[in-house]
């Protein structure tokens, strides 16, 4: 007791060390709840035997499997504020103006029992219940005014002395601070006062213990020791910063940090023993800044309930994060801590950390812009590679080792017992000998590709590794400063579609596939070992103290004495190709991934023993009713659709499942986390199901049966006996009746076919009637236009006899307009009444009548293609088709000659035709 408050003495006097883990977090993960389709505030969270989580959100209480939200409405009109859970069948809540159980029925189906009166309205007079606790079996909701003790459904009211704050459970203890009067301890039915002081008691939010001490909590006025009655106040770094924050909540960690929840900058976690202390607020990862509440689960995980939302804080865990959520220091590709300072490599640049600053918001400072490939240590110097080259780096100080272009990486090499590096680059391999304090470059001959890994064995050869094509051995010509080839092992001769280059302990091993091929230099081959598909594939092997670490492109696995540590958290992290882990010290390893990087912390992980034995079924429900049924069910035949949920509850871990019906066999492995039945058959049924994470199987199974349809039932079977015995007897009756029956049948048939045929044969007759009578008015209709054409000819010639009496009777005219012929005038006109009198358009009328008549049907397929032609411009067509001149088409149509060529040049137009085209054989043969 007195070494920790001595050491709380003296941090006063130590300021506190800024390092790269003092940037780092825990993994994050976000719940909007409004989002969600419930209440943006929660107050409370719990959680049960089986994993599963409940939080009291706004009117509802809200239940989480790990894949699958639901909820319990409590009272649509109150909020509901605290929660306590006995067991997974018995929820305790405390809400604004009632207090009740939720009990499971069956599945997510609860009931909800009122413990004082739930159906009461609201008013001034209602009691908000913050706190649910239990105490030797007596469950105690505390409100603002009283305690309500219950037993066995009977309450017992314990009022305040003035106005309670908050309760808390110490040591299977119940405390109670009172605004006015301080601190209590509950006993029996007695308030046994325990701290009073009118300076802290209305700012006291919580009190715990360390040790055998307890520690009061207040909201602004910070920490303090409880000793003989007396309240010491407590220094730890940031104590200004959190007072100033505001404490609103609190929770005594499983591993004696207490968490602190504020009003205005998230959660601080202290660690009393160390004098250290932790901040998360929005900036670093929260989706508020005000923390409600704090929980921490059955795998000592973090819950917080959120001014808006829940957050989930994954505390033990050998993995921390930093975000770039600002884009400041980019992709992460290497790191190298030396001395007291930090050097980033990252897409971006360089950038470099000071271990002891004291400014917690220090950003990284850049010391060089551009691509940083790799950053080494070698022989107490680090050495970068950058995009431009390789540079040598003394805190601050850069300065260029030659000229070659994208140094990948540094090896220490060593001939005649002098030093060199060798770095291969964009252009091949470079060898930089040490001359005074400066590096002097030679580009190796012999090889001159990009090459990112490169090894050197213990007699000195040179290995060159391009994961698609193969790998190199080289010997060093140091005279010639070439690279000689002694061997070249191609992709082939392995069993991947890559390969790794690595160097463990002293042995060159190639990994390509699920398998591992270390060099034997006696008969210059490789000797195979599987891996098996646990440890990556193709992975790069590091060997690091007694673990041995396998990196590929999607996942890192730690081996170490024989145990399996797969990092799956960083699955979907990783940057392609950079296969290496970065030592920072004894217990940090940074592994770059993508707008960061992650650090490994050895025995930051504390192993829990799973309380979940087996796979949750949430929901076995007919697809078709909608209705659920529990395991053992007889099912009726009508619901053979049905789909089974099931989960484990293992929160922000990728959990996989299998499963299988009777003796078939298994699915693959997916994330579903249902299964859907259609069509069962009647009969027992057995459903298996696998749930795996990190290399954990749990297995559930789950039995039911199907009813047969009633058809199918032994009763049915009776049934149908009878009713076969009932139809067989039937059946000789009717066969009986049915043969005397047929005879009858079969005269009617005959005598009915035979009077369908004598139907048949009269309606042939007359069909043949009509067809010689449509063959007579086909006839006559020809003999119709023949005397049609025959009365066009007829009006033809009387058009031209018109045309001849029409000269005369000009003639006449112009010999009685001769002055000569005065004394036969009177014979003359009668001659001229004469012709005049058989001159008539009467013939021309008629005429037009046959004429169209006669061309009816030509007219109607010209219509019907060309329907812009006028009733003139068809009898055009027809005089044309008959071969006439215009001379002789004019008086047809009462025009001059001129006006028919008009006619025929508008009507080439209206069908179309070319210039080479001609209008009379078209016409004709139309």
């Amino acid at each position: 007791m007195n070494r920790i408050f001595f050491l709380f003495f003296l941090f006063q006097f130590f300021s506190f060390s800024q390092s790269i883990e003092n940037k780092i977090l825990p993994e994050i993960t976000h719940y909007d709840t409004k989002l969600m389709g419930f209440g943006a505030q929660s107050w409370d969270i719990e959680q049960d035997e089986n994993g599963i989580i409940y939080i009291a959100n706004e009117n509802k209480v809200l239940i989480f499997d790990g894949s699958e939200w639901n909820s319990v409405a409590t009272n649509n009109a109150m909020v509901n504020r605290s929660l306590f859970v006995k067991n997974k069948d018995s929820v305790y809540f405390g809400a604004d103006g009632h207090f009740g159980l939720l009990i499971n029925q069956e599945y997510d189906t609860y009931g909800i029992s009122f413990l004082n009166g739930g159906d009461k309205g609201i008013s001034d007079s209602v009691e908000e219940c913050w706190r649910v606790h239990e105490i030797n079996n007596e469950v105690i909701f505390q409100t603002f005014s009283n305690l309500y003790i219950n037993q066995d459904n009977i309450i017992t009211k314990i009022p305040a002395p003035c106005c309670f704050r908050w309760s808390y459970k110490i040591n299977g203890d119940l405390y109670v601070n009172d605004y006015k009067h301080g601190v209590f301890k509950l006993s029996g039915t007695s308030l046994l006062p325990i701290y009073d002081n009118d300076e802290l008691n209305a700012n006291i939010i919580g009190v715990t213990n360390a040790g055998e001490d307890l520690i009061l909590i207040s909201d602004t006025k910070g920490l303090f020791k409880l000793d003989n009655g007396e309240a010491i106040p407590l220094s730890f770094p940031l104590a200004e910063e959190v007072r100033k924050a505001q404490i609103f909540s609190f929770l005594k960690l499983k591993d004696g940090k207490i968490a602190l929840g504020t009003v205005s900058n998230g959660l601080y976690i202290l660690d009393l023993d160390k004098g250290k202390i932790e901040n998360i607020n929005k900036l670093k990862g929260l989706q508020n800044n005000t923390v409600l509440s704090i929980f921490q689960d059955n795998e000592h995980n973090l819950w917080l309930a959120l001014d808006y939302g829940v957050d989930y804080l994954k505390l033990n865990s050998s993995l921390k994060y930093f975000y770039d959520y600002y884009g400041k220091l980019g992709t992460t590709y290497a790191a190298v801590k030396d001395k007291n300072y930090y050097y980033i490599g990252t897409n971006q640049g360089l950038y470099f950390l000071n271990e002891e600053s004291n400014a917690e918001t220090e950003d990284f400072e850049q010391l060089l812009n551009g691509q940083v490939w790799n950053i080494a240590s070698i022989n107490n110097e680090v050495l970068v590679g950058h995009d431009t080259g390789a540079y040598t780096l003394h805190e601050k100080t850069l300065k260029k080792m030659g000229s070659s272009k994208g140094a990948w990486d540094f090896r220490e090499f060593s001939y005649n017992n002098e030093k060199f590096i060798l770095s291969p680059h964009y252009n091949g391999v470079s060898l930089y000998e040490k001359v005074d304090s400066d590096w002097r470059e030679y580009q190796l001959k012999g090889f001159n590709k990009s090459v990112r890994y490169l090894e050197v064995d213990e007699d000195n050869y040179i290995w060159l590794a391009l994961r698609s094509e193969g790998v190199f051995k080289f010997r060093l010509d140091y005279n010639g400063k070439t690279l000689v080839q002694e061997a070249f092992f191609p992709l082939s001769d392995f069993e991947g579609a890559v390969l790794s280059l690595s160097k463990v302990e002293k042995e060159i091993v190639i990994t390509s596939g699920f398998y591992s091929f270390t060099y034997e230099p006696e008969n210059n081959s490789f000797s195979k070992k599987e891996l098996g598909n646990k440890k990556g594939y193709s992975p790069r092997i590091i060997k690091k103290g007694e673990e041995v670490w396998y990196l590929d492109n999607k996942s890192i696995v730690i081996e170490n004495k024989g145990a399996i540590n797969h990092l799956q958290e960083l699955q979907e992290q990783l940057v392609p190709d950079v296969l290496n882990a970065f030592t920072l010290d004894d217990r940090h390893e940074l592994i770059p991934i993508y707008n960061g990087f992650s650090i490994y912390i050895r025995d930051n992980f504390t192993s829990v023993k799973n309380t979940i034995d087996k796979v949750l079924i949430r929901d076995f429900v007919s697809v078709n009713s909608n209705v659920s049924y529990l395991e053992k069910s007889e099912i009726p035949y009508r619901d053979n659709n049905l789909k089974i949920k099931y989960a484990l509850p293992v929160y922000a871990k990728k959990v996989t499942y299998q499963s299988r019906v009777n003796d078939e066999e298994w699915n693959d492995w997916t994330t579903s986390k249902e299964h859907t039945f259609y069509n069962l058959k009647e009969g027992d049924y057995t459903f298996y199901v696998k749930a795996k994470y990190d290399d954990v199987i749990k297995e559930s199974t789950f039995f039911f049966t199907i009813k047969p349809p009633i058809y199918r039932t032994k009763w049915a079977y009776g049934l149908y006996l009878l009713l076969i015995g009932g139809m067989v007897f039937m059946a000789n009756v009717i066969n009986r009746y049915k043969m005397k029956k047929q005879k009858i049948k079969l005269i009617k048939q005959k005598e009915e076919k035979l009077k369908k045929q004598e139907e048949e044969y009269k309606a042939q007759k007359l069909e043949q009637e009509r067809k010689i009578i449509e063959l007579k008015n086909s006839k006559l209709e020809d003999e119709i236009k023949a005397k049609s054409r025959e009365l066009t000819q007829i009006a033809y010639v009387n058009l031209n006899k018109n045309k001849i009496l029409k000269k005369i009777r000009d003639r006449i005219v112009k010999i009685q307009e001769s002055p000569n012929t005065r004394s036969k005038d009177s014979n003359y006109t009668d001659l001229k009444r004469l012709v005049e009198y058989y001159i008539t358009d009467k013939e021309s009328k008629l005429f037009k009548i046959n004429f169209d008549k006669s061309h009816q049907e030509f007219y109607e397929r010209l219509s019907k293609q060309y329907p812009s032609l006028t009733s003139k411009d068809l009898r055009l067509c027809a005089y044309l088709k008959m071969n006439l001149s215009s001379k002789e088409i004019a008086p047809l149509l009462g025009i001059s000659p001129q006006s028919v060529d008009v006619n025929r040049h508008k009507l080439r137009k209206k069908l179309n035709l070319g210039s080479d085209d001609n209008l009379t054989h078209f016409l004709v043969s139309f």
